[in-house]
């Protein structure tokens, strides 16, 4: 199946540390949703959702994956589908018989006054530059406010540091 990533699981390394082989297939861009900081973690942060807003004008950009039901299902328990996100299939552009799955936040988990922890927007650019995703749009990813991690050894920062060192080596190597 297609998997629309427009957050931290842009970045390969990410997701196919949390799923196994995903295989990137394109990079898109899908008009009429904006993506927003602002769903509530377990860890008190915001993380990516993405809003419908009708206007053609407004644009998220991501990758699309080819994942397998056994990968969704692994996915779906690291997302927390179902305890903050639920599925939304996207159609994808250009492809109108193909639509893509995103997770998208539930509006209880919706909070505007969030702000990621510093490393989250950091896996987030990470992906947007690995597919060379438009550099104006990552610009404004870099824009995005942030805040400290209360707890330095948390390890879902921790992995996301190393994430980010072995992207950081391999992406100068290239």
């Amino acid at each position: 199946m297609k998997y629309f990533a427009y957050g931290s699981n842009m970045l390969t390394e990410r997701l196919r540390a949390r799923v196994g082989g995903a295989a990137a297939l394109s990079k898109v861009c899908v008009c009429g949703y904006r993506v927003r900081f602002h769903k509530r973690s377990d860890d008190g942060s915001g993380k990516c959702n993405i809003i419908e807003t009708g206007s053609h004008e407004d644009r998220v950009y991501g990758v699309v994956f080819e994942i397998s039901k056994e990968q969704l299902e692994k996915l779906d328990v690291t997302e927390g589908y179902g305890k903050g996100y639920a599925h939304k299939y996207i159609p994808l552009p250009n492809r109108p018989a193909e639509n893509a799955l995103a997770y998208v936040a539930e509006p209880k988990y919706i909070d505007d006054e969030l702000s990621p922890y510093r490393w989250y927007p950091g896996l987030v650019i990470a992906g947007a530059e690995q597919h060379a995703l438009p550099v104006n749009y990552i610009e404004e990813l870099r824009k995005q406010g942030w805040k400290e991690d209360p707890k330095p050894n948390r390890s879902s920062k921790l992995e996301a540091e190393k994430l980010l060192q072995d992207y950081r080596k391999t992406s100068k190597k290239a």
